[in-house]
């Protein structure tokens, strides 16, 4: 094995940037897309040489018979490019709706992702908000809380818990002591 990368063949580009093509390209391109023409044209070729073989040897009948086959290749012939020029549009068509539609999906797809990502970080927002709000609400009732002294906003929901412990304390020790 050699070192040596593969590079692709050069491809020459006529004035128009179009590639330029050579015969036994275009042939097999041509052939690719439609075999029967080529194939018939062949035909047809080959019916009228044996036609002219036949004139040459005198031999009218058969001559007239190859010369008959020679103008059927050709009808034939003329069918394969109609039908095929025919049969490559509707593939062509058909190509090009389903590279629509998949193009379609594909756009559909990214508008979905972008309502998504839309709709998560709308959420996001929404959450930060609400956290933000309830935090705003704890450090207020806090502040303003009734009894729950200074630390309440941080260490709970307030004094609610302790308040009542330490009035009932109060009124019990009181009462204990009278």
């Amino acid at each position: 094995m050699s070192a040596e990368p593969v590079t692709e063949p050069e491809v020459l580009l006529d004035a128009n940037g179009m590639p330029i093509e050579t015969w036994g390209g275009k042939f097999e391109r041509k052939f690719k897309e439609n075999p029967f023409v080529p194939v018939l044209a062949g035909l047809t070729t080959v019916s009228l040489i044996v036609a002219a073989s036949k004139l040459r040897r005198r031999d009218s009948v058969s001559m007239n018979h190859w010369l008959r086959v020679r103008v059927v290749m050709q009808g034939l012939t003329i069918c394969a490019v109609v039908g095929g020029s025919w049969w490559y549009g509707q593939m062509k068509h058909q190509k090009e709706a389903a590279a629509a539609a998949e193009n379609e999906r594909v756009l559909e797809r990214a508008a979905f992702e972008a309502r998504l990502r839309a709709a998560e970080e709308a959420d996001r927002i929404e959450k930060l908000e609400e956290e933000i709000h309830l935090r705003g609400q704890a450090q207020t009732s806090g502040v303003a809380g009734s009894g729950s002294g200074w630390f309440g906003g941080w260490f709970g929901k307030g004094g609610s818990g302790s308040t009542p412990t330490a009035q009932s304390s109060t009124p019990s020790s009181s009462a204990s002591s009278k």
